[in-house]
């Protein structure tokens, strides 16, 4: 008996590894459960590893709370934008020739049709005589054909001329007068391209760029972009364009109104929004948006930059809440909160602006739903949880 209580004590000095302890109970088994409970370690020893972790996940987490706040039903984007005239084209010549005339130049204001450029192209002006004197020559033809084909026609009945020489002359009559229709279709043209030798302005407005002098040699072979002579551009409104972000690519519609501002121009400007590109550039994440903006006297010169302010209505029922509540399962955007019986519930929200420091809710909450603000990765759906401190209101972020 003595040696077995001795081996007790040394596996129990073993457990411990600190030191030895005198133990006078004669139980065996209480002997041990004394010594792990000295040294600290009796509910290590006899703890369930499954029924530990279960212990664990019944555990009540403390969690912070904050109730959303209602979105305002309008909102202010605020986005850079740029000035261009509401109407412009880039006049070339289609004649190749000298500059003979230039009657304007930048910042001259003309009316449509009027002349601003005349071009000296005298082989045109002689392909346009050849080709008039070879309709003359083409009528003279066709009044031969036709006579002889009458002279025949007459003659066939007397027997004096075979019904094979009458249709040779019908077709030489019918040849003539496709001669005659392809010699007037030449002169035609010629006078369209002796037409372009004078161009004119296509529509009211200002000479806004000059590429050309007098007596400057043009060829009707140039590029639109990179021969153009003149680019007029109507500036009675201006047209402002500016890049939405994806964000809030959805709330700015045709139809909302906005205000631009000019640090050049002491007052703020009314624009309303014309046209949404409806499509998200890949390499910056925008949207291409176009404003009107009316520009009496042409006060106010294409291509200045400035701050373009969007009032977009917010969808009924947003909410306002921190970045620091959202979370992603499943490739949704989910948000935790605390029900009624203080357990953990997830609800899929969609998301309307991205504010920042906030986010603006669409979909998903309402006010009165407790939102866990920075949620624990470990909480699941259904877990108790104690609020740790009185809901918060989020002030709302500068929009």
């Amino acid at each position: 008996m003595g040696l077995k209580r001795l081996a007790i004590a040394l596996a129990a000095v073993s457990v411990c590894g600190t030191g030895v302890y005198v133990v006078t109970r004669a139980d065996n088994g209480a002997l041990l459960a004394d010594a792990l409970r000295y040294a600290g370690l009796a509910n290590n020893a006899h703890a369930n590893p499954a029924q530990q972790t279960k212990a664990d996940a019944q555990r009540v987490r403390e969690v912070r709370v904050i109730a959303p706040v209602a979105a305002p039903e309008s909102v202010v984007l605020t986005l850079s934008g740029r000035t261009a005239p509401v109407e412009q084209a880039l006049l070339s010549s289609r004649a190749s020739g000298i500059v003979s005339e230039r009657r304007v130049d930048i910042g001259d204001k003309v009316k449509a049709g009027d002349v601003l450029i005349v071009i000296d192209a005298p082989e045109v002006e002689q392909e346009l005589r050849r080709a008039r004197a070879a309709v003359d020559q083409a009528k003279a033809r066709l009044t031969l054909a036709r006579v002889n084909l009458e002279r025949s026609e007459s003659l066939v009945g007397k027997g004096h001329t075979s019904m094979q020489t009458v249709d040779e002359r019908r077709a030489a009559e019918l040849i003539a007068k496709a001669d005659l229709a392809a010699a007037a279709a030449e002169v035609k043209r010629l006078e369209e391209v002796a037409g372009f030798q004078t161009i004119r302005a296509p529509f009211d407005g200002t000479i806004i760029a000059r590429h050309v002098e007098r007596g400057d040699k043009v060829s009707g072979e140039s590029g639109q972009q990179s021969g153009y002579l003149l680019r007029i551009g109507r500036l009675d409104e201006l047209r402002i364009e500016v890049d939405v972000p994806q964000s809030s690519s959805l709330v700015v519609v045709p139809g909302s109104a906005a205000k631009v501002q000019f640090a050049e121009w002491p007052q703020d400007l009314e624009a309303k929004v014309a046209r949404v590109a409806s499509q998200i550039d890949a390499s910056s994440s925008t949207m291409r948006v176009e404003l009107l903006m009316n520009n009496p006297a042409g006060r106010i010169p294409a291509g200045l930059n400035g701050q373009v302010s969007i009032h977009v209505e917010a969808e009924k029922g947003a909410v306002n809440v921190p970045s620091n509540t959202l979370m992603t399962r499943a490739g949704k955007q989910v948000v935790a909160v605390v029900d009624a019986h203080s357990k953990v519930q997830w609800k899929t929200v969609r998301v309307a602006r991205d504010l920042g420091g906030s986010v603006v809710i669409a979909a998903g909450l309402t006010v009165s739903d407790q939102v866990i603000v920075s949620p624990n990765a470990l909480l699941r759906p259904g877990d108790q949880v104690e609020i740790a401190q009185p809901s918060a209101q989020v002030g709302m972020a500068r929009q």
